[in-house]
């Protein structure tokens, strides 16, 4: 199933776990714009710090991820929402002399190697109420 839209340009938001199975994602955190472009929309909120850091690739815990589900094939330096074993992820794709993996930002979290991977789509947009003269 794709996201639900609420009126033009909008879809349902759900929670990163809505990703161990997209096609019947739950019930719904909020709704918001869907970024243009995104063939086949998947809205998550990031609900983990993983990919919180200082890289331009960061995440904010609470930002919305604009996903396209279409988008599966990694290219690197790109950023996807991923499932394995231990659940759904938000990981940067980058190659290492020991092969592809899913890294995240933040470096307390083990890179989830490409082969063990499930990509659910690329991360398009990301939007976030994070105000740096407010925190």
């Amino acid at each position: 199933m794709d996201a639900t839209l609420i009126g033009e340009g909008t879809a349902d938001v759900y929670p990163l776990t809505a990703a161990l199975t997209p096609d019947n994602p739950g019930a719904a955190l909020d709704h918001d714009v869907v970024a243009p472009g995104i063939k086949k929309p998947l809205l998550l909120q990031a609900d983990t710090d993983e990919m919180h850091g200082t890289s331009p690739a960061s995440i904010r815990p609470g930002s919305v991820l604009h996903v396209d589900r279409s988008e599966t094939s990694p290219q690197e330096g790109l950023v996807y929402v991923i499932t394995d074993h231990e659940g759904a992820h938000v990981r940067l794709y980058t190659p290492t002399r020991l092969g592809p993996v899913f890294r995240a930002e933040n470096r307390q979290y083990e890179d989830v190697p490409a082969a063990e991977a499930q990509i659910i789509g690329r991360v398009v947009s990301v939007a976030s109420d994070y105000n740096p003269n407010l925190n």
